[in-house]
């Protein structure tokens, strides 16, 4: 994995990789401790590994591709956009993706909204960035928010956030569709957001110098992720815990007191003679 794809899923794929360390450090653990109670050693094996191939999306023909043309868009109410993006945080975007009830059909008109899931250390949030801030000029029907993921990280299993920068579209606060693309330009966002919503971007809609200093930065800056450090800490205590009920703390502990012994004995008869 290049380090691009360790950027967008390092903050949560990491924090299931630390959950699953856990697990398996106390599965050890417990097993050790009920082999030690029986007489006569039995091996344990692991399950066989599920070798089924995964299956495969068929690949796209000319009658699928011709089939894209007959896709319905969905339908967005005009003139519900700002001048430009708005950071926004967990509570302020339930409030936006809320729906309502009456909508039950993609082609009604309904708010739009185009969120970004970013993270400030990351540099490929740092470079969709000022794209991103570009977008409510070339698409002012739409409103556009962006919301750390990192800090408000409630929508990240819902929607699918596996990693960051993360482009969503929803409709009536429901999603619609993803962006999908490996690179992040002003350009990539329009066609995503006209494949969907039939919605052109404006002429001569361009990225400019403002555009580079927010809302959201495109200078990454370090941030520190609390429930990660604390995920470690409990680790390394439940680590240091069981290791302390372990017959090898019993053997070192055994060791440094039998060598502090043997060195006080000699010295006493040093002195002695």
């Amino acid at each position: 994995m290049d380090f691009s794809l360790r950027c967008k899923h390092y903050s949560f794929v990491t924090k299931m990789h630390i959950s699953l360390l856990f697990l398996s450090l106390l599965f050890t653990i417990s097993r050790s401790e009920v082999n030690e109670t029986v007489e006569s050693s039995v091996d344990l094996e692991s399950p066989d590994v599920n070798t089924t191939p995964a299956l495969q999306t068929p690949p796209v023909n000319s009658s699928t591709a011709s089939n894209e043309s007959t896709v319905k868009f969905v339908s967005c109410l005009p003139h519900v956009g700002t001048a430009q993006v708005h950071l926004v945080n967990d509570t302020e975007l339930i409030k936006y993706l809320s729906t309502n009830p009456n909508i039950t059909s993609k082609e009604t008109p309904a708010n739009c909204i185009v969120v970004l899931f970013y993270s400030k250390y990351c540099p490929f949030s740092s470079m969709a960035a000022p794209h991103f801030n570009a977008l409510p000029r070339a698409f002012p029907t739409f409103k556009m928010v962006a919301i750390n993921a990192i800090w408000y990280n409630i929508f990240n299993a819902q929607n699918g956030i596996v990693g960051v920068p993360s482009l969503l579209l929803f409709h009536n606060g429901k999603l619609v569709a993803k962006f999908n693309e490996s690179e992040y330009t002003l350009e990539l966002f329009s066609r995503f957001i006209a494949k969907h919503t039939g919605v052109h971007a404006e002429d001569k809609s361009f990225v400019t110098s403002a555009d580079f200093g927010g809302p959201v930065s495109s200078i990454p800056t370090r941030e520190d992720d609390m429930l990660l450090l604390l995920s470690w800490v409990f680790i390394v205590l439940c680590a240091a815990y069981y290791f302390s009920k372990s017959k090898y703390w019993t053997w070192i502990v055994e060791t440094v007191q039998n060598t502090w012994r043997e060195s006080e004995a000699q010295a006493l008869h040093e002195h002695a003679d």
